[in-house]
């Protein structure tokens, strides 16, 4: 694994103080090839980008917090993999339920037909969950966009929340989560679809 870059106390502590500082960029270029080094060392399957990412914003929500002590807390390095590390198994979970909603969907194509309300609702759960995953997965919707709509779906974050930290108005998170649902709510109807009702 590459070797992981010294801590800059000052670094830390300006982006500690300032969620919204110029210096993540800074900390992302300390960081990305050690961070990319680990994924493919402990998770060679997953697309790192995406990892990043997600280590990146939940540092920003946690930094603001935290106090580097390394001698009580240990070193901001194994702090911050230890995030990396725990996102990183979140995506392996990810893709083991969108492997099983998918199954579901092949092997159990009478669900969408059958008369059965229940049966009829798993149908479009199981739909939702895969619409959900390839939507996020789709490297032709805006990266910023996608990221904006991972917190508000999967963290169960308020949109004023998401626009303060990102600091956009809270309409332009309303109408990125407008288009994405619309986006959602096409590929489930094509999904869940009755094949004879064309």
């Amino acid at each position: 694994m590459a070797t992981l870059p010294k801590t800059s106390v000052s670094l830390i502590k300006a982006l500690a103080d300032d969620p919204q500082s110029a210096r993540w960029d800074e900390l992302y270029l300390r960081y990305e090839q050690p961070m990319r080094a680990f994924l493919q060392s402990k998770y060679p399957s997953l697309e790192p980008e995406d990892v990043i990412q997600e280590t990146m914003v939940a540092l920003s929500r946690r930094l603001p917090g935290y106090s580097y002590t390394p001698d009580v807390k240990g070193h901001f390095r194994n702090y911050l993999l230890g995030i990396l590390d725990h996102k990183a198994a979140d995506a392996v979970n990810a893709r083991v339920r969108e492997t099983n909603a998918r199954r579901r969907l092949r092997e159990d194509p009478a669900a969408r037909h059958a008369g059965d309300a229940a049966r009829a609702e798993e149908w479009k759960i199981a739909a939702l969950e895969v619409a959900i995953e390839q939507l996020l997965a789709d490297q032709s919707v805006n990266p910023f966009h996608r990221t904006v709509f991972r917190q508000l779906v999967q963290e169960k974050e308020k949109p004023d929340t998401v626009a303060a930290r990102f600091g956009v108005p809270r309409n332009t998170v309303d109408q990125i989560k407008h288009r994405l649902v619309a986006r959602l709510a096409e590929a489930v109807r094509r999904m869940t679809a009755d094949p004879q009702a064309d």
